[in-house]
């Protein structure tokens, strides 16, 4: 008896313990290029150049399939929330939209390179050094079997669980 109260009560209390998933991503793609890409290397951060911070998160950057940097001005996390997919910004655009760059195949085979024009991100969580939601991308670039042509499209479906990065990267501009 005394051993299903134990393990009933470890049961509560591991019911009540906030969730902490490891940094993860997944990603899909369909049009030029067909793919599906999934790692642990997920993580945000902050590059400020110039006085101006952009708020950065990397999916798979260093690793051996294909990546996603998903960019927005600011310094702080974004609230939960959709966001749009904003091929340009300019002066007036601030911390409410995203910038998409995606690098398909690994660095040893790449596929090829494209830039969000147009989508969402969604924010489902951004506390407690970590920033999870998910994405769907429509992005135009070129292949590596086919440089000149830079009229070619994907559309990047997926999801993340990032985590934070405790450092602030500086650009100086070199004068």
């Amino acid at each position: 008896m005394y051993r299903s109260i134990t393990v009933g009560a470890l049961c509560a209390l591991a019911l009540n313990l906030p969730v902490h998933l490891a940094p993860r991503f997944a990603l899909d793609t369909t049009g030029a290029v067909h793919l599906s890409a999934a790692g642990n290397e997920a993580q945000y951060g902050v590059i400020t150049d110039d006085g101006t911070s952009i708020l950065t998160v990397s999916l798979g950057a260093t690793g051996n399939s294909s990546s996603l940097q998903l960019r927005m001005p600011g310094v702080g996390l974004p609230a939960a929330g959709r966001y749009p997919i904003r091929s340009t910004w300019n002066n007036r655009v601030t911390g409410n939209a995203f910038h998409a760059f995606f690098a398909a195949g690994s660095p040893e085979h790449p596929l090829g390179w494209f830039h969000g024009e147009s989508g969402t991100v969604t924010i489902t969580r951004a506390a407690d050094g970590r920033l999870s939601g998910s994405f769907q991308i429509r992005a135009r670039g070129f292949l590596t079997a086919d440089t000149t042509e830079a009229e070619h499209w994907v559309t990047v479906i997926g999801s993340f669980e990032a985590e934070g990065d405790s450092t602030t990267t500086t650009i100086a501009t070199v004068k």
